[in-house]
């Protein structure tokens, strides 16, 4: 199996970033949050990418992308709701309190909550969810729509970058405005406003592709915090998204391999499930979340995981509408791949 590495093994590192913050006490603070904003200049990226090259923006092609976006993320969220319920139900008769993982994990007690977890809209606020890390998926859905709009012409990906920028410098960039910056919807807007910028001027920026120097330059930035550790709550989210923006140009050329998809399509799942894995695994390891609880938890979510790809993930992909634009491909020769921050490397 060749193993190159692309977006697929890059989504998933991200993935498990983000599960090492929760999974593990000793995990350096930072990390994560850039993983969560790098995912979201991906997705601007490969929106761009697929809105423009596969289904192009006719009313036609606009329902193919909403419908194939649904199916990609609604499902296996919806299952993995479920899964996590029974998994809470199970810890409730034995004392175990979900909250020691995640102050967000239970399930839905109003309308807004059920709401937030049918619809996946950043419009309804939530606390409890059996999902907790639902809140940055809710994010990328209220950009799934926007997308078609920024996609269209790089003046309005440009704009809205701009205009991302004013919304985050009006919070102010001090550590009390950070959980606002960080997981509110329209402060995110320069993550996804530069995945779509990237994407236009491509061509150009393609002359500072190097891989392994961007992906030496992302991990050597988010281990700043050790020397400078209100660094990641000020200016180093954003940091991160210039990086991760170098990042997504370095991989882009990169040929596909098997195994990078296989890697991908882990992604999703693994960010939906890992939080349920860990809650689940107190009721044999306590609530300490020390290295030997968190390697067990994610050999057993990426278990799971690989039982979400090939019981929902690849049979819902065959149920996907073709693309529109037939002779659009990546530059690798292959179809072109559409993600989410934490998806799976499958056709749009």
């Amino acid at each position: 199996m060749s193993m190159s590495l692309g977006f697929g093994t890059w989504r998933l590192f991200l993935a498990l970033l983000v599960g090492a913050s929760h999974l593990w006490v000793d995990m350096v603070a930072g990390p994560a949050a850039y993983a969560v904003w790098g995912f979201f200049v991906l997705s601007g990226y490969l929106m761009t990418h697929v809105l423009s090259t596969k289904y192009g923006f006719s009313a036609r092609g606009l329902a193919g992308y909403a419908h194939n976006r649904f199916l990609r993320i609604f499902p296996g969220f919806w299952i993995a709701c479920l899964v996590s319920a029974l998994v809470l139900w199970w810890l409730a008769q034995r004392g175990i309190d979900p909250h020691r993982l995640n102050p967000a994990f239970g399930l839905p007690r109003d309308r807004s909550e059920w709401s937030f977890l049918i619809t996946l809209l950043p419009s309804f606020p939530r606390w409890n969810a059996p999902v907790p890390v639902a809140n940055a998926l809710s994010i990328e859905v209220g950009f799934y729509l926007l997308m078609p709009l920024l996609a269209r012409h790089r003046s309005t990906a440009v704009l809205a970058l701009l205009l991302g920028v004013f919304i985050v410098a009006d919070h102010g960039f001090g550590i009390d405005s950070f959980a606002n910056r960080y997981a509110w919807f329209l402060p995110s807007t320069p993550a996804f406003a530069l995945g779509s910028v990237i994407f236009h001027w491509r061509e150009s920026l393609a002359r500072i592709a190097a891989p392994r120097l961007a992906l030496l330059a992302w991990l050597a930035h988010s281990v700043l915090i050790w020397w400078l550790p209100v660094w990641p709550w000020t200016y180093g989210l954003y940091v991160s998204l210039l990086l991760s923006a170098w990042v997504v140009i370095s991989l882009a050329e990169r040929p596909t391999s098997r195994f990078d998809n296989v890697m991908g399509e882990l992604s999703y799942p693994f960010y939906l499930l890992h939080s349920t894995a860990g809650v689940l695994l107190f009721a044999w390891f306590g609530y300490d979340r020390h290295l030997i609880y968190c390697v067990a938890a994610v050999i057993l979510t990426l278990a799971a995981s690989w039982a979400m790809v090939l019981l929902v993930d690849r049979p819902l992909t065959r149920r996907k509408r073709p693309a529109l634009l037939t002779a659009a491909h990546d530059p690798s020769g292959e179809p072109a791949p559409i993600a989410t921050p934490v998806e799976a490397s499958q056709r749009a």
